[in-house]
């Protein structure tokens, strides 16, 4: 048997045993052979595994054969390499297919006369698409079969009953065979009956009347042999064999202008003949359009009216003559007109501007012919434009710090906008760009409040306006004041501590954002307030020590004022002697967070402009008397707050905080 090896991709064997295949084409003969590149490392042999079958050892060899696949069926192919240590993972699979089996359709049993052609077609195919070839046995002497084709034909030339046997072959397989009877019938003794044979098609009438140029035609014929021929002929030329016997037909018969009599004739086996007659006249189509005329209101090519509903009139002809009349504007009415000859048509409907009526004459061949009228409408228009502003918003006003604006928005009117406006109450106006998509690139503005008004115009004068109200804030080049205050409004200080305070006032035609601090000796931060502003905590250096005072506005204006601050460091400061009865009372809390801690001190309101701050026994703070501070201790343990005007022994009780 034939083998056709399917084709298999060779690919290299990895040294751990690893494989893999390239996917395995369909096969078409019962054998499949597989392919595979030897491992390059040490080898004993491979193994192959067909689906879950066990393994089968093929040794060193890198092709296995399958000679005992079944026809149609799909097998999946898996390889392993071994040796002294063992066998390596299996590839990933790969599936293939042996050929499938051709198939036959059984035929039918057949009945045939000796003397009279007889023939059938076997139908064959291939499920793996090859090319297949036909057989046929026992069949009637005189009949033969095509093997490329399978089309069996011929004259039966022996009565009989005989059995035949047919079979598809792939080049491969062969189909199961298909077994029918054809039984062949002795030929009549001498036959003088005529065929007799009907036209049905075009008509089953003796004549027909037809304004196409070829006519088809067709019928039924019998005999009480059979009928084997059929032929047609024109008495104005032509003649033709039809397409079948017992039911004939011919496409296209060639008519000539006026009477064609046609003869349609059956033959049989004995050369009987039958007729049949169809007389058809032709007339040859009309090509000619009508001709038609637009004579009212005007027969000129232009009218120009001021009512929406228009009457036409006119006339048109024809060579055979006219069956309808239409009318359609290009802005989208139509209707029939009333006659045809002499026609008329009111209420045809206009739209504002040019409208196109164009009216056609139409003949029973469909031939047709156009004339034209432009009707220009102009309504009376009191429709006044809308208008909308729509950018820089679509809001009633905006603000803005740039000195000119940029406007835009749409406008409609149910005639048309003609044109687009501005004014601004400040000053300037002008015209858009664009009227139903509109644009104005530049309006000036004036500080302030700036009203402006956009107006959209149509051509009968009606208009319609929108407004935006647009307030413009000039720039602000004003720079804030700033003022020292405390602990003291002049430029100079003199101070004994190491820590400092400072505090003032700032102020600005705006506002003022931002107060911040800075010492030419190092150290910079941000007050707390803006308007009334104040610094704690501040730390000085031995000597002279400029500080600067910065204020900010919004726009990046800014001011600043100076204090010069000298700090001698004292000798160690004996804590104050208490009083009896303390002048003022301390209370406060400690807040603690991991190694974070924040001291509140609260006191009564005493005389005096700066409060001492102390903690265990230490001045660490001097602050405006309002009444509260804060502090940020660090380490462990208790922490002793007192609180004294500064300068005086009017001191506070000692208050203890523990984290």
């Amino acid at each position: 048997m034939h083998v056709a090896t399917p084709r298999i991709c060779r690919v290299a064997l990895a040294f751990a045993f690893l494989f893999s295949l390239c996917a395995v084409s369909r096969a078409y003969a019962d054998t499949i052979t597989l392919m595979w590149d030897p491992n390059a490392g040490t080898v004993t042999g491979y193994a192959v595994y067909v689906g879950s079958s066990p393994r089968i050892d093929v040794g060193n060899s890198t092709t296995y054969t399958m000679t005992t696949a079944v026809a149609g069926q799909q097998y999946c192919f898996a390889v392993a390499a071994y040796n002294a240590t063992g066998e390596g993972p299996k590839s990933s699979q790969v599936c293939g297919y042996s050929n499938e089996f051709p198939t036959l359709t059984k035929p039918s049993n057949l009945t045939s006369t000796v003397g009279q052609s007889a023939s059938l077609q076997l139908v064959g195919n291939d499920p793996d698409g090859q090319p297949i070839t036909y057989s046929a046995t026992g069949l009637p002497p005189g009949l033969f079969v095509g093997s490329a084709t399978g089309f069996i034909s011929g004259t039966p030339t022996t009565a009989g009953s005989y059995t035949v046997t047919a079979r598809v072959f792939d080049g491969v397989l062969n189909s199961a065979p298909q077994t029918f009877t054809w039984s062949v019938s002795a030929a009549p003794t001498t036959d003088t009956t005529a065929p007799s044979i009907s036209i049905a098609t075009p008509t089953s009438a003796a004549t027909y009347t037809s304004t196409a140029l070829n006519i088809l035609v067709g019928g039924l014929a019998s005999d009480n042999v059979g009928v084997v021929w059929v032929g047609w002929a024109n008495s104005r030329g032509g003649s033709g064999v039809a397409s079948g016997t017992t039911n004939w037909s011919v496409p296209a018969i060639g008519l000539q202008t006026g009477t064609n009599v046609i003869t349609v004739t059956a033959r049989d086996g004995s050369g009987n003949v039958g007729t049949a007659v169809l007389t058809v006249t032709y007339s040859a189509p009309d090509t000619t359009a009508p001709a038609v005329t637009i004579g009212g209101p005007t027969s000129a090519a232009t009218y120009t009216s001021t009512s929406s509903g228009l009457t036409i009139s006119g006339t048109a002809s024809d060579n055979v003559g006219v069956t309808q009349v239409t009318w359609a504007t290009d802005r989208g009415a139509a209707g029939t007109a009333s006659g045809t000859t002499t026609w008329s048509a009111s209420g045809v409907a206009l739209q504002s501007g040019a409208n196109i009526v164009s009216v056609t004459a139409r003949d029973a061949a469909g031939n047709r012919s156009t004339d034209t009228l432009t009707v220009t409408y102009t309504p009376s228009d009191t429709t006044a434009p809308t208008i909308t502003i729509v950018g820089p918003t679509s809001a009633s006003s905006y603000s803005t710090t740039t000195s000119v604006v940029t406007l835009g928005g749409t406008s409609s009117d149910n005639m048309g906008v003609t044109a687009v406006t501005w004014a601004n109450s400040r000053g300037g106006s002008g015209f858009s760009s664009g009227t139903a998509s509109w644009s104005i690139p530049t309006v000036s503005l004036q500080g302030g409040t700036n009203v402006i008004t956009v107006t959209a115009q149509d051509a009968a004068g009606n208009k319609g306006t929108d407004v935006l109200t647009v307030t413009y804030a000039t720039p602000d080049t004003t720079a804030p004041t700033v003022t020292i205050s405390g602990p003291t409004s002049l430029d100079t200080y003199a101070t004994n501590s190491s820590t400092f305070a400072i505090g003032g006032t700032a102020a600005d035609n705006v506002g003022v954002t931002q107060v911040s601090w800075r010492n030419d000796r190092g150290g910079s931060g941000t007050a707390s307030g803006t308007g009334t502003w104040s610094v704690t905590g501040m730390t000085l250096s031995l000597g002279t020590n400029v500080i600067t005072v910065i204020a900010r506005d919004a726009a990046g204006n800014q001011a600043s004022d100076v204090l010069t601050v000298s700090y001698a460091a004292p000798a160690a400061e004996p804590a104050p002697v208490p009083t009896p009865t303390p002048s003022i009372v301390l209370s406060g809390r400690l807040y603690s967070s991991g190694r974070w801690m924040k001291a509140y001190l609260q006191w009564s309101n005493v005389t005096g402009r700066y409060i001492d701050v102390y903690r265990n026994g230490t001045r660490i703070n001097r602050t405006s008397n309002d009444g509260s501070t804060t502090d940020s201790p660090r380490g462990t343990g208790s922490f002793n707050y007192r609180v004294c005007v500064s300068e005086t022994n009017i001191c506070s009780n000692t208050l203890t905080l523990t984290p």
